[in-house]
């Protein structure tokens, strides 16, 4: 939770089956929907840097795969910056087999085993993970100074609503050992304001997480 950049230690199996559509943007919002509404590359979330700021990348090139160009499996949700960054990359054989050369993607690699977050930054665990970092950008100066500082809003925010359930768990005991209809009264209010409390700190997560 405190870190929602994290890479997938496991390989997405793919749960949507959209129907066939002429046109790849149609295939959009089951992307986003099926990759939990982040970049699959970089990790960015789009409810923070916006829906329009995501789009539907082809991972075997449109360019050199046509014929893939609306083949759902083949089509990965990321935001606009990685998906310009990588372009038409597609690895040669000598890349791929002997220099181990690539850009990594949930369905086909465990991502945790080529790029991996330390706090703020993505560090390099393969030949493919030195190679995507660079390729994408993925420590611009920017991205990694704002990825630190959500890190830190985020943590701040957990704290606060653990101590606010803390709170609420504790005027509701102190609620049902009440035996004064005057102190029953005044513990019902202090709950209920506990309670909306702990209600605004979870939705201002929801809002950043989603």
């Amino acid at each position: 939770m405190a870190n929602p950049f994290l890479y997938p230690q496991v390989r997405h199996r793919r749960k949507l089956t959209p129907p066939a559509f002429s046109n790849y943007r149609q295939y959009k919002p089951s992307l986003r929907e099926e990759f939990e509404a982040q970049c699959v590359y970089c990790r960015a979330l789009d409810r923070i840097k916006g829906y329009d700021s995501f789009g539907v990348d082809h991972y075997r090139p449109m360019r050199l795969y046509p014929s893939l160009a609306t083949e759902y499996m083949n089509l990965y949700y990321a935001c606009n910056r990685c998906n310009t960054l990588k372009r038409d990359f597609w690895p040669s054989l000598r890349q791929y087999v002997v220099e181990k050369i690539f850009i990594p993607n949930p369905c086909e690699h465990v991502m945790f085993e080529h790029v991996r977050y330390k706090r703020g930054t993505v560090s390099a665990a393969s030949p493919a993970g030195e190679f995507t970092i660079e390729r994408l950008d993925l420590n611009d100066p920017d991205a990694v100074e704002f990825r630190e500082g959500l890190i830190q809003v985020l943590a701040a925010l957990v704290l606060e609503i653990e101590a606010a359930r803390k709170t609420v768990r504790e005027v509701k005991k102190l609620l049902d050992g009440a035996a004064k209809p005057k102190e029953k009264g005044q513990l019902a209010k202090e709950l209920e304001a506990a309670k909306g409390n702990q209600d605004k700190l979870e939705n201002r997560l929801w809002l950043l997480l989603g």
